[in-house]
């Protein structure tokens, strides 16, 4: 069998975009070769995407100014703390103004006004984390909103304040999810470094435990020097909850790390908890030893 013909240059790593009649430099007949795939009508591809990244790449072809990735797919590109599930098989493409959103298999479409705010990541156009957050308020459960929320407002690098994002519903009265989006606000808390740590104070509030005083609270030792920083901290008591997940078991530098931090808090006459997935998924056990150590006097 014939080997294709070479590709353009400019098309020999990245999918492009054809027309009835193929693409520059490449007859409609190369277009339907065996080597390139055809993840979307229009465009060919060196391989057939497999996430959301490689969709919204092989997609890029065929959006115009007046459109960006959005809802889902906008907060894997931008990294955002998304819930688990499953891979979807489509992507989210917003369209601006006045202009048709576009129809097409594979892609969700979706309508927005000329004021919301964009971004790019690697080169693809997207809705901005906060616009994104604001965008989802529709289709997810309010505890994933909570957590994505306290993403938009981590401890490094965070993309905006919780007065931020209250200003940010502020100017958007008639999205879908309002109410949600409300609700959600109420329990977005500034400084966390991971969901686990999100859905752990969530867990320890809802029984009607104290809130924590702080999220990543500094430790310091007698002479000021800052030793840890303790996921969830409570000041009076001197009692801090540390969420492991797999990667404090799996990995022996971060394992050893972890015992001297912990053993340098505890010599300061702190009580250090330790959760892991398996203590997370058990309350009944959990709760009653944080209890106990939030009312025992230090």
């Amino acid at each position: 069998m014939r080997a294709p013909e070479e590709l353009p240059a400019g098309l020999r790593s990245a999918p492009f975009a054809v027309g009835a009649d193929g693409a520059p430099g490449v007859s409609r007949g190369r277009a339907r070769a065996g080597d390139l795939t055809s993840p979307f009508r229009g465009v060919r591809d060196h391989e057939q995407p497999r996430d959301q990244l490689g969709l919204a790449r092989a997609f890029a072809p065929l959006l115009v100014p007046d459109q960006a990735f959005s809802h889902r797919t906008a907060a894997v590109l931008l990294g955002m703390r998304t819930p688990q599930g499953h891979p979807r098989p489509v992507v989210d493409v917003m369209t601006f103004g006045g202009r048709r959103p576009i129809r097409r298999a594979g892609v969700s479409a979706h309508r927005g006004g000329d004021d919301c705010a964009r971004a790019a990541v690697g080169g693809l156009p997207v809705l901005d984390p906060v616009e994104t957050w604001l965008h989802l308020a529709g289709g997810l459960a309010l505890d994933d909103l909570i957590v994505m929320g306290d993403g938009l407002v981590r401890r490094r690098a965070p993309a905006t304040t919780v007065a931020g994002l209250r200003s940010a519903l502020a100017a958007h009265r008639r999205l879908v999810g309002g109410p949600r989006l409300r609700e959600a606000l109420e329990w977005i808390r500034a400084g966390t470094d991971s969901a686990r740590e999100t859905m752990l104070r969530l867990l320890l509030v809802r029984a009607r435990l104290p809130e924590p005083d702080e999220l990543n609270g500094e430790i310091r030792n007698e002479h000021g020097a800052v030793i840890a920083h303790g996921d969830l901290v409570w000041r009076a008591p001197r009692v801090v909850v540390e969420y492991e997940g797999d990667q404090h078991r799996t990995d022996p530098l971060q394992f050893s790390i972890d015992i001297d931090r912990i053993g340098a808090i505890q010599s300061l006459g702190w009580t250090v908890i330790r959760v892991d997935a398996a203590l997370f998924a058990r309350p009944r056990t959990l709760i009653p030893r944080l209890k106990a150590a939030l009312t025992t006097t230090p």
